[in-house]
């Protein structure tokens, strides 16, 4: 029998295993990879706000962030909010985005490698089905974006 959780799981593993391979090339650990891409599209946004778009819990954050910060990836500056308040923006460096870069071109990769052999149609018609399955499990679950 083909179950959707057996399909899933095993997607799931032979993903984690070639991005990690590939990303232990570029000296990245895991959870770096996701800041990376996410913050190529947010940068000076808070580290709150970072940990919410990456779905993971504060403290995971702050580690990531040392990290990256120590491998010359990104940098914080302090931010003005309404108020008065204060926080700190999460910036890429240079090396940051060109990681960052590296980091989309590899995904893209495994994108094309996962469906070798669907036509256009297929694969964007997988994607929204996914999306949805996505979608359902995350409301049951109480994830919201």
């Amino acid at each position: 029998m083909n179950y959707f959780h057996v399909s899933l799981i095993r997607a799931a593993a032979a993903h984690r295993k070639y991005c990690r391979q590939k990303f232990q090339v570029l000296g990245l650990t895991e959870g770096q990879p996701k800041v990376l891409t996410k913050l190529r599209g947010m940068e000076g946004c808070r580290q709150k706000d970072l940990a919410q778009a990456c779905r993971v819990e504060p403290a995971t954050m702050t580690s990531l962030l040392k990290k990256m910060g120590q491998k010359d990836l990104i940098y914080k500056e302090p931010l003005s909010l309404a108020g008065g308040k204060r926080a700190q923006g999460i910036y890429l460096t240079e090396h940051g985005r060109k990681m960052a870069d590296e980091v989309m071109e590899i995904m893209s990769e495994m994108e094309h490698v996962g469906f070798e052999g669907f036509t256009p149609g297929e694969w964007n018609e997988f994607l929204k089905l996914f999306q949805r399955v996505s979608e359902n499990l995350e409301k049951q679950v109480g994830i919201s974006e």
